[in-house]
């Protein structure tokens, strides 16, 4: 099978609880066991022997095995390095059933050294040591100890005194162990933790972790084989690398990307959580666009923001962390769950969660470096049929909610939808882009209440090539909508402001009968407008002098599709004296030409009837017919 002939879907990140990169993954994994239909990029590999695997190996397990496999071929600096599990757990008080990832690193998940320290010149010998006390765990989402904080390792450079590191070396060959307490459930667990060792010497008793800055990581991606890292998996996780470096650059005030030291992403497990969500959602045969995030088939939900503090290697800082905070910059927040402090959406989370969902794209860059302009996308999915669920779940177990991220896998191409939606009865509507236009559409959330606001949002590329030809077939254009309720004014009054509006430059002009408060029967006087302010002022001061309302409701920015119109003249055999047979045939069609209907003027048909006594259906028909046969 080809890789064109490969299924496309839509994927839905439902971020309610929260992000992080081990929740992404492991909702991806939990996702497969619920498709209704083997993967077809993973049955692929198995025909090709690349993970061996019985029978009747669930297809989650196929994935993982897949995934790890890739991971250690694709990126071999990293073989050896870190080992991946899953474990079914719930979560809530309603006992929710997810995936939870295990990610187990070599280097017991240190971080890089905090930037600006004095070992920051140095990233490929970065020489630590985890203390009994402090644990790291690179913000990972909701790994939780008894004092409710994150911990992380103490690093040490080179520099340190001789003091801390033979206090390092009598602790390096201690077989130590913790006690978490998971506050919420009351069960209590231990872990037994041995430091690995290697070299000998003086160093011998300490682990060396590879701390990789962006260059090293996106040298490593790009010198990927494709057989194991696609070239757009590779191209996403190096542009989500980066948008987390330019966040620890400007967190940080270095000078370029480059000179950043990864505190974050330097940790084995965020580079295996990032390259491994985009390798999970390429097996799932998700649409992962050209690589450079613009064109992902791929949402999420609204991030929430979490309050409170968090402890970190920078100190006690505010939730959102600095970096993160700068990352969820143009993406849609809400608040998080009711009574829930700490972090909630990690940086890795953040970053990998903005470039697909084309947030990030670099489009949206500038030259002079300010990198902050991005666009606003939907906290929605689009129309779409689900297929399949996933569950990925974090570490604290909360007890009003349950800590799980949801991912929706969707079938676009069965909606019969294009990213053009008119609703005539209410006045919304959603307008399909140009021919020179980003693959982005405005959609204006039309409000009768105070209040609320119309939102810009970016629509995922989810049409096929039917669908965007199709949507190019028609006129689009902004108008504004005016609109008032009376209830004091006679029909005489409300007929003769329609006529004045749509003398004056209203494109339309309509009533519609209501119901008032106090049961009383009104009316809405409604008129459309090109979206010109000047047009928009002399409509508003002829609807306030000619009729009795104290107050119109402006819509601006209504999209509106429209078809080609023209006339088109044609002579009847019937006698008059007014316009010797001719009537103006309006021609409604297509950009193509293509003729969509047509209409006979109906003033002009009636003058024609009444002048040759003949029945004015029998008029308005004859002139249709005719301009029918002329187009």
């Amino acid at each position: 099978m080809s890789e064109t002939s490969f299924p496309q879907f839509h994927a839905h990140f439902d971020c309610f609880s929260g992000a992080a990169g081990d929740m992404l993954l492991a909702s991806c994994l939990d996702l497969a066991d619920s498709l209704p239909h083997p993967l077809p990029r993973l049955e692929a590999a198995d025909a090709n022997n690349v993970v061996d695997a019985a029978p009747e190996t669930k297809q989650s397990e196929k994935l993982l095995a897949q995934i790890s496999h890739d991971l250690e071929h694709g990126l071999p600096e990293m073989k050896g390095e870190f080992e991946l599990s899953v474990e079914r757990v719930w979560r809530g008080s309603g006992r929710i059933a997810a995936n939870k990832l295990h990610v187990k690193s070599i280097y017991q998940h240190e971080s890089a050294p905090v930037p600006g320290t004095a070992d920051d010149s140095s990233p490929q010998d970065h020489h630590s040591h985890a203390h009994a006390h402090a644990h790291s765990h690179n913000h990972h989402h909701s790994h939780e100890h008894n004092d409710n904080h994150h911990s992380h390792e103490h690093s040490h450079s080179k520099g340190d005194s001789k003091d801390d590191v033979k206090e390092d070396k009598k602790e390096s060959n201690l077989h130590h162990s913790h006690q978490h307490h998971d506050n919420s459930s009351g069960n209590h667990h231990n872990h037994s933790h041995h430091h690995t060792h290697q070299g000998g010497g003086e160093d011998a008793g300490h682990a060396h972790s590879k701390l990789r800055n962006l260059p090293q990581i996106t040298q490593m991606l790009k010198a990927a084989p494709s057989k194991y890292i696609p070239s757009t998996v590779a191209s996403l996780a190096i542009e989500a690398f980066t948008a987390l470096a330019h966040a620890e650059m400007h967190t940080h005030g270095a000078e370029s990307i480059d000179q950043v030291h990864f505190h974050e992403v330097g940790a084995v497990d965020s580079i295996v959580d990032t390259v491994g969500t985009l390798l999970a959602l390429h097996y799932l045969s998700v649409d992962l666009g050209s690589g450079d995030g613009q064109d992902c088939s791929i949402t999420c939900s609204r991030l929430p923001m979490g309050e409170g503090t968090v402890w970190t290697d920078h100190g006690l800082l505010p939730v959102p962390a600095p970096a993160t905070m700068r990352l969820m910059v143009g993406m849609p927040t809400c608040p998080g769950p009711s009574g829930v402090t700490g972090e909630l959406v990690t940086p890795t989370a953040a970053a990998l969660l903005r470039v697909l969902t084309g947030v990030n794209n670099q489009a949206q860059k500038v030259q002079r470096g300010d990198y902050w302009q991005p666009k606003v996308i939907a906290g929605r999915p689009p129309s779409m049929l689900p297929i399949a669920v996933g569950l990925g779940a974090g570490t604290k177990d909360f007890e009003k909610h349950p800590n799980v991220l949801r991912l929706i896998l969707g079938d676009c191409s069965t909606q019969t939808h294009t990213n053009t939606e008119i609703d005539a009865d209410k006045g919304t509507s959603a307008t399909a882009t140009n021919d020179n236009e980003e693959q982005s559409n405005h959609i204006e959330n039309v409000s009768t209440e105070p209040g609320d606001k119309a939102e810009e949002v970016k629509v995922s590329k989810v049409t096929n090539d039917t669908d965007t030809e199709t949507c190019q077939l028609w006129n689009s254009n902004t108008l504004t909508h005016l609109e008032a309720n009376i209830d004091d004014a006679t029909p005489e009054l409300m007929a003769h402001a329609i006529d004045l509006l749509l003398e004056n430059g209203a494109i339309d002009a309509w009533i519609v009968p209501i119901v008032m408060k106090k049961g009383r029967p009104a009316h809405t006087l409604n008129c459309l407008c090109h979206d010109e302010k000047t047009k928009e002022s002399d409509l508003l001061a002829m609807m306030f002098r000619h009729t009795t309302t104290l107050g119109i409701r402006i819509h601006r920015n209504i999209a509106r599709a429209s078809l080609h119109r023209r006339f088109l003249k044609v002579k009847l055999p019937y006698q008059d004296n007014s316009r010797d047979g001719e009537v103006d045939v309006k021609v409604s069609s297509f950009k193509n030409d293509e003729v969509v209907s047509l209409k006979a003027e109906f003033d002009q048909c009636k003058v024609i009837a009444k002048e040759s006594n003949v029945p004015l259906k029998v008029v308005s028909s004859t002139a249709e017919r005719l301009a029918w046969e002329l187009v």
